[in-house]
Order: C-alpha cells, then sequence, then structure tokens
C-alpha cells in the first residue's frame, strides 16, 4: 500500500492552478486500489481546529488551522508551526507504510526539513513554476549577476529557498522540458532525479456544446445569442498578461460589434476598469468560480484566451481545450508544445531594453479578429488542439506516471547521505 501525504498550503495559488493539479492527480490516483491519500492543508483559515475529513474511501483531507503566532512572520515560528505539523501528523504516519511525501511549494520547506529529520519516507517536489519566474516576471535574463548560493537581498533568498528545497528533496518533478533543463543547468540538479511528468486533466468531464445548446446557455448566463465570447480564466493580475489582453479587447470591439469578453478570476480589477470605460459594457467579470460553474461558461466559449507573461502549464489551457474552444496563446516557453496556425494562434514576446515583458496589442487584436470572423479556422484549431490534449494531458497518464514513481522511490529508498551531512535545524 502507497501511503500518500500531499502538503497544500494557503498559497494563493492554491485556489488557481496549484489547487486543481492536486484535484486532478488525487482524483485520478484514486482508480489505484494500492493508495490511500491525505492532503494536508495547513495555515487553514476556515478552520479554528485540527480536522480531518473523510472525502472518499482512502482520501482523507487534513485541516490544520493558522494559530495567532504565524503573524509575526518570525522565521522561529515557522519552524515552531511546521513542528506542529509533524505532531499532529505522527499518529497517520505511525500508522501507515509505505509513505510518500509530497511538496508543490517552497511554503512547504520548514515542514519539509523536519519530516526529513524524524523520518527516512521519500519526499519529492513537484515545480509548478520558478521562484525567478514570479520576481522577474518571466524574464530569465535578470537571474544574470544573482549569487543564489550565498544570498545577500530577498530575492536572492527567495530563489536560494526553492534551490534548497529541490537540493533536499529525493525525488523532483517538472512538467515541461524546458523547466527540466533549467533545473540541471541553474540549479545543478542531477538529471537522475528529476521526471518530467505533463499535468493532465480527466478530459471526458469536459464536452464540446453544440449550437443550440450553447444559444440556450448563453441565454441562462445573460448574454446575446449572436455575441462572439472571448473567454479569460484566471487570476486577474498583470502577469497572466491581462493588460495587454483588455487592450487588444477594445481595440478589436472598435472594429467588431458582437465581442464580448468575459474574464473569470479574481485580482486587480481596478486596473482593468480603468483601461475599459469605453467599452465597459462589453466586458463582464465574474470574480471566483467553482470548477461547475466554470464549465458553463466554457460552453458558451467561442474563442479561449491566455495571455500569460509566464506560465509552465496553464490549466485552463487544458481545460479549454477539452471543451472545444480554439485558443490565443502568448509564445512562451510553458506553451512551446503547441503548434502555430493548427493549434493556436500564438502573440509574440518582446522584452524592452529595461527588461520589461510585452506583447503587440495590434497582434492581439488581429488574432481575435481573425478567429471571430472564420469558424472553419476557429474549428479546425480546436479539433487539432484537442486531439493533441488526448496523448499529452490526460490525468490517467500523469497518475500513471507518479504511481510508477511513487513505487520506484519506495522500493529504493535510501537515506540522503548529503542531506545528513547539513546542519539541521
Amino acid at each position: 500500500m502507497i501511503t500518500l501525504i500531499i502538503f497544500k498550503s494557503n498559497a494563493r495559488g492554491m485556489q488557481y492552478g496549484m489547487g486543481t493539479y492536486i484535484r486532478e492527480l488525487t482524483g485520478s490516483l484514486l482508480s489505484y486500489p494500492d493508495i490511500k491519500i491525505y492532503v494536508v492543508t495547513y495555515h487553514n483559515s476556515r478552520f479554528k481546529e485540527f480536522n480531518i475529513a473523510v472525502l472518499a474511501e482512502r482520501y482523507f483531507e487534513i485541516n490544520i488551522p493558522t494559530p495567532k503566532l504565524s503573524l509575526l512572520h518570525d522565521s522561529r515560528n515557522e519552524i515552531k508551526y511546521a513542528r506542529a505539523v509533524a505532531n499532529l501528523l505522527a499518529d497517520i504516519i505511525s500508522e501507515n507504510e509505505g509513505i510518500i511525501f509530497h511538496m508543490n511549494y517552497i511554503d512547504d520547506l520548514p515542514i519539509m526539513k523536519i519530516l526529513r529529520e524524524r523520518y527516512e519516507y521519500s519526499v519529492i517536489s513537484v515545480v509548478h513554476f520558478f521562484q525567478w519566474e514570479q520576481l522577474f516576471n518571466g524574464n530569465k535574463q535578470k537571474m544574470n549577476g544573482l549569487n543564489i548560493d550565498k544570498p545577500s537581498n530577498n530575492t536572492e533568498f527567495t530563489i536560494f529557498t526553492e534551490k534548497e528545497m529541490l537540493r533536499l528533496s529525493d525525488h523532483v518533478v517538472t512538467i515541461n522540458p524546458f523547466m527540466k533543463d533549467f533545473l540541471i543547468k541553474k540549479y545543478n540538479i542531477p538529471p537522475v532525479k528529476i521526471s518530467m511528468i505533463r499535468n493532465g486533466i480527466n478530459i471526458g468531464r469536459f464536452t464540446k456544446t453544440d449550437s443550440q445548446e450553447k444559444i440556450r446557455l448563453k441565454h441562462k448566463l445573460g448574454f446575446y445569442s449572436h455575441e462572439k465570447i472571448i473567454l479569460f480564466c484566471g487570476r486577474i493580475d498583470p502577469d497572466k498578461g491581462i493588460n495587454f489582453l483588455v487592450d487588444a479587447f477594445t481595440k478589436a470591439c472598435k472594429i467588431k460589434d458582437d465581442l464580448r469578453l468575459v474574464l473569470i478570476g479574481q485580482g486587480y480589477i481596478q486596473d482593468i476598469l480603468d483601461k475599459c470605460k469605453q467599452f465597459y459594457g462589453r466586458i463582464t467579470f465574474t470574480g471566483f468560480l467553482s470548477p461547475d460553474k466554470i464549465k458553463e461558461f466554457y460552453q458558451i466559449a467561442d474563442i479561449g484566451v491566455v495571455p500569460s507573461i509566464y506560465e509552465p502549464c496553464s490549466y485552463s489551457r487544458l481545460e479549454m481545450i477539452a471543451s472545444g474552444i480554439p485558443l490565443i496563446l502568448t509564445r512562451i516557453e510553458g506553451f512551446s508544445d503547441m503548434s502555430e496556425g493548427e493549434q493556436c494562434i500564438f502573440i509574440n514576446r518582446h522584452i524592452t531594453h529595461d527588461g520589461d515583458i510585452l506583447f503587440d496589442t495590434d497582434e492581439f487584436c488581429n488574432a481575435i479578429l481573425s478567429l471571430s470572423g472564420n469558424d472553419k479556422l476557429a474549428e479546425t484549431i480546436a479539433s487539432n488542439a484537442y486531439r493533441d490534449l488526448l496523448n499529452k494531458n490526460s490525468a490517467s497518464d500523469m497518475a500513471k506516471d507518479m504511481i510508477r514513481l511513487y513505487k520506484n522511490l519506495i522500493k529504493n529508498k535510501k537515506p540522503d547521505l548529503e542531506y545528513e551531512k547539513t546542519e539541521r535545524r
């Protein structure tokens, strides 16, 4: 029996891509009878006391609340909290076998260190994105000159923390070839310690809607049947390229009068409102929605847009492809497995002298006009992308690869001698 203990922090991304990853992975893993899953949600503000919820057979959610001391933002208190988490898990760990600790974010590092002190079970870390991507808006050139092995400022320390976590892991999982190559060349992680396992989704949960059902759903959700729905789903943040999308949309609205932009997610709404006053009536903000409600919007969308400045693997991209929606994507490393003109329309990235990343809004506008005015092109792109998705991004394949990795780690686990030499905290 494999006992998988997955850690889930209160990081904002857990409401979006990383949270979707955990749901898709655990849902598919449960098809294997020889696995038991615990999802540990720590710093959980929804609970005042330690709580274990039974979600399904062999599937448990452990909720650990945030103590008042965590508000002090003191590293000593982080260690105290990590020890408390480990103590609360002690009985579960002692009662089970074949344990794998599965980490997803640098917030997990203090807990990971305590678990490494107490147990010799395997620890894996999944790299969903790099910290430098967030710090530098995806511009790798800004890494030049940083001393991440001997950090002297907050930026260097953040990247150092990420590298340390991956170094202390028994195995590292990346989700695309670019990330694996970066880990080898820049973080000096041994290739044998890295596996590339693509993000996957349960494709059967998503369906392409016929024209009559699409019209019915449009009316249900408050839209006109003739409107071309352009859909964005994700955090309303600058790093998601939302400003470029809105600028391009307002340009397109001056040429076509049947366009409507739907923005699903939470974030910096005021900046967007200031940009689109002239066409505010043609933009819909939904706020954060449940997965089931998002599926309804997928069913009415005519075009999907993922305008990210950086994005290792967007779950909204995968879900929109599974729903038969043609996509406009920015040309970044995380989308390099898509084919221009056959599976999507790409918008090129430009880097300024100051190192900022920009996208040409005229190019963006033309892509919107092209797809919204050519149903045959839209259908071809959507169909090609869907066929590719079946081969690369099924949740069942992701689960199969992860099960294989878990079993190999359990079989071959040996004490990490490198870690044993480090100063234990």
